[in-house]
């Protein structure tokens, strides 16, 4: 499937309600997005460094502001898609690019990258206002039998557990007890699926496991079972079901301006919502923990990380007194690459308080118990770049999630900070960091009365 992304964009994406080609699988949903209530979220500054904890601070404010008062869910719904084809992690429809949840997010950022020139941004701007004035509404409800399609799922790539997590993996779950036996299958660009794509799948969907098909190839469908996320279709449909959601009383009113406003605010959106397939996905997961599994799990946990095997070595320096001050606590570290992903679960809705430094793992806090305390511990570098990537995990969770940004490893001038093009470099923990962080576990074990047995050293369940 060959692109060409300076195609006028009414001719370049598919606009649902203009351009024919999607059904919904069973009745049209009752709503669209609807105000949840969502994570408690605080960001910390604590480099070694004044100038850059400054710059920390500058833009933790900025972030801040930002972030909207009220957190939506975004509906997502089973669809029949026709004339279709899924092609590196993307599907089409008649030939236009299908704007589907992350992966047609990510279409929408290549976009950008190809049109930055004034006048084709605002071609794209008058492609979705078109399409939200000439939209048809309803969309239309597949009448006729579709047990017969196989399924189409997009897949970012096989090897990165956040965007497998975070974006494909609760996409099975309306397909669970449709008592179907076609294939439901995994788009991805390269045949390179790791093994907790298949071990997750067993683990949460086992029904579904043995219909899963990893595909690398360029796959057409005249008809063909998918999930569909409403995130884009936010800003090319006039639905009123969506002016609804957002006038509702106490909804922050910028959400108002933000769906208006698109593509300006498309990040604002992003960071206070999630797709309903995120809850899916929490709700199954939850329904295969054994009984008596959480409670024989640590309450108090460091998430470690093996970088022996296929992990990304990024690092971590300076934590020992940290950890040392943690094991003091009662805290035990786990490395959640030796657990089972049932395991993995069970641990994150056990654990009262997760300290973790960013990375992939963070995901898991899908899993999360409500209430409990997860810290991050990022840097400049993640906070310039990747901060705001977990919110719909934390959000999904009702967790506390608080992020510290500490200083970047490796480097002689911490404000010297590489720009993430060099490659994201690892956490160094200093003595403001490590201090904040104890001070955010000290509150919430004064505050919810946790007490846990001390421990000389920093124990460890591998």
């Amino acid at each position: 499937m060959q692109i060409e992304f300076t195609r006028p964009p009414m001719t370049l994406f598919h606009m649902p309600g203009l351009h024919p080609g999607i059904s919904y699988l069973g009745p049209a949903p009752d709503w669209i997005m609807r105000p949840v209530a969502g994570a408690e979220i605080r960001l910390f500054a604590e480099s070694d460094d004044d100038a850059l904890r400054a710059n920390q601070q500058n833009a933790i404010d900025r972030q801040q502001e930002r972030l909207l008062t009220t957190v939506m869910e975004i509906n997502c719904a089973p669809v029949v898609l026709e004339n279709a084809v899924f092609s590196k992690g993307a599907g089409a429809i008649d030939g236009r690019l299908w704007l589907n949840g992350a992966a047609g997010g990510r279409q929408r950022t290549r976009f950008d990258q190809q049109n930055r020139a004034d006048w084709r941004q605002s071609r794209l701007h008058w492609a979705f206002r078109r399409a939200r004035n000439g939209a048809e509404l309803p969309l239309p409800v597949w009448e006729n039998r579709a047990r017969g399609l196989p399924v189409a799922i997009e897949l970012k790539n096989g090897f990165n557990y956040y965007h497998f997590t975070a974006e494909t993996l609760g996409c099975l779950a309306p397909f669970v007890g449709d008592e179907s036996d076609q294939p439901i299958r995994l788009h991805l660009p390269q045949d390179n699926a790791r093994g907790f794509v298949m071990g997750f799948i067993q683990a949460v969907f086992p029904t579904l496991a043995p219909r899963i098909e990893i595909v690398a190839t360029s796959t057409g469908y005249d008809r063909v079972r998918a999930h569909y996320s409403h995130r884009h279709y936010l800003y090319q449909v006039a639905d009123p079901r969506i002016r609804q959601a957002v006038e509702q009383e106490g909804v922050d009113p910028r959400w108002q301006d933000h769906i208006r406003s698109e593509p300006l605010y498309r990040k604002n959106v992003a960071m206070a919502s999630y797709d309903s397939s995120l809850r899916a996905l929490r709700d199954h997961a939850l329904r295969q923990v054994p009984p008596g599994m959480v409670r024989r799990m640590p309450r108090l946990v460091w998430m470690g990380r093996d970088e022996s095997g296929a992990a990304r070595a990024r690092g971590i320096t300076g934590a020992e007194p940290l950890l040392q001050a943690l094991a003091g606590r009662g805290f035990v570290q786990v490395a959640f690459e030796h657990l089972t992903p049932i395991e993995q679960i069970a641990q994150m809705q056990a654990a009262d308080v997760l300290i973790a430094p960013h990375g992939a793992g963070l995901a898991n806090m899908v899993y999360a118990k409500t209430g409990a305390l997860v810290i991050e511990i990022g840097t400049r570098q993640t906070q310039q770049h990747r901060w705001g990537d977990f919110l719909p995990q934390a959000h999904v969770s009702r967790c506390r999630y608080d992020t510290v940004f500490a200083d970047v490893a490796g480097l002689s001038q911490l404000s010297r900070i590489p720009p993430v093009s060099q490659g994201l470099l690892g956490v160094h923990v200093g003595k403001r960091s490590a201090r904040r962080i104890l001070d955010l576990v000290d509150e919430f074990l004064s505050e919810t009365g946790l007490v846990q047995e001390p421990e000389a050293s920093m124990a460890r369940n591998s």
